[in-house]
């Protein structure tokens, strides 16, 4: 008797050593969520860009993320052969939260809690300028309107489910075109322009 008794003392000794040392390695303990990495940018085309890695989450847990902005204004302007046209007006563009300058996404944590992704954010369609072009029409000269700069407003990206920021950003400016013009109202102007898409 006294014999099993102490064997059964040395397994539990052992279990409770091993208990210990994984605990110490963090291996069968919770992880706290945590963003590693999130970074907010815009990319080439002037969309926002919410790129990330997010660790600590439940094995195969699905997340939902949202990637937005409060605003977004951006200036275009008329070329000929990539030089801009001199006598012709630039046109600043004005959308807001209401018009759609949120993104959600659902992604799957792997085995090991980690989700790599990003996520892209449009600026709204300017459905107005195909009434009302900014470019006139000349016979045999090709004149193409383009953006020449972008800035997004109060741009943020959230882990929903669990409710973290993981990124912030006051302002993003992007000059799109070197030799175009730059005028994009700052961010605390834009909040107050009114919609023209």
């Amino acid at each position: 008797m006294k014999h099993t008794f102490g064997k059964q003392a040395k397994l539990s000794g052992i279990a409770l050593a091993a208990v210990a040392t994984f605990a110490a390695l963090g291996f069968g303990t919770a992880q706290a969520a945590t963003f590693t990495t999130a970074d907010l940018s815009i990319n080439s085309v002037g969309f926002l860009e919410a790129a990330f890695k997010e660790t600590g989450l439940a094995p195969s847990a699905p997340v939902n993320y949202t990637s937005s902005a409060t605003d977004v204004g951006w200036v275009s302007q008329c070329f000929v052969k990539n030089k801009p046209v001199a006598n012709l007006p630039i046109k600043v563009h004005v959308a807001h939260t209401a018009d759609g300058l949120t993104t959600t996404r659902t992604y799957t944590a792997t085995n090991r809690g980690v989700i790599t992704q990003a996520i892209l954010t449009a600026f709204p369609t300017v459905e107005a300028e195909v009434e009302d072009p900014l470019c006139p029409h000349t016979e045999g000269v090709v004149i193409t309107e383009e953006i020449t700069a972008i800035r997004w407003c109060n741009a943020s990206l959230t882990d929903t489910t669990n409710t973290i920021v993981g990124a912030s950003e006051p302002s993003l400016f992007l000059q799109m075109k070197r030799n175009g013009s730059s005028a994009v109202p700052e961010c605390g102007v834009l909040a107050t322009m009114p919609t023209d898409i």
